[in-house]
């Protein structure tokens, strides 16, 4: 009465392994995306917050009433922007290191991203052989015929 319903158990656990491990793949997709969400949020939030502000700072400078406000909040930051655009020929240099710093941070990201991206395969992958490849939920002849005789092998 056990060996069938031992061939049985193995059956089911031959069946499920392969369905865990596409479990785990989905999961770690599941993770990447959830992400990849948070990101496109945060910067949702950061662009409408810029948003918001600009279309406070049209409202000051273009309502009548508020000739004061104008003076006290535009007019300094659109004579800020103003210099930095004269000056630019001074923040040359120093532009050209932001923008060969962002270009390091991108590829330091982009190269951090697929090491990422394959360290976690390959660990799907490790996780996938384990559950599939073990030899211990396999029957071989010995342990067939301890079964047949009522034995357990110790």
């Amino acid at each position: 009465m056990g060996l069938p319903y031992s061939k049985q158990i193995y059956a089911a656990f031959d069946e499920v392994t392969p369905l865990v491990a596409e479990g785990f793949q989905v999961l770690q997709t599941t993770k990447n995306i959830s992400i990849c969400l948070a990101v496109v949020q945060v910067l949702t939030v950061v662009f409408l917050a810029l948003i918001l502000v600009t279309l406070l700072g049209l409202l000051i400078a273009i309502n009548p009433d508020m000739e004061h406000e104008r003076q006290e909040l535009v007019t300094p930051v659109m004579k800020w922007m103003a210099e930095c655009i004269i000056v630019l020929d001074h923040w040359k240099k120093t532009v050209v290191v932001l923008m060969l710093v962002v270009a390091v941070g991108c590829v330091v990201g982009g190269l951090g991203g697929i090491w990422y991206t394959a360290r976690d395969q390959t660990m799907t992958d490790q996780v996938g052989e384990g559950m599939q490849g073990g030899d211990s939920n396999e029957i071989n002849g010995e342990d067939l015929e301890a079964i047949k005789q009522g034995q357990s092998k110790q």
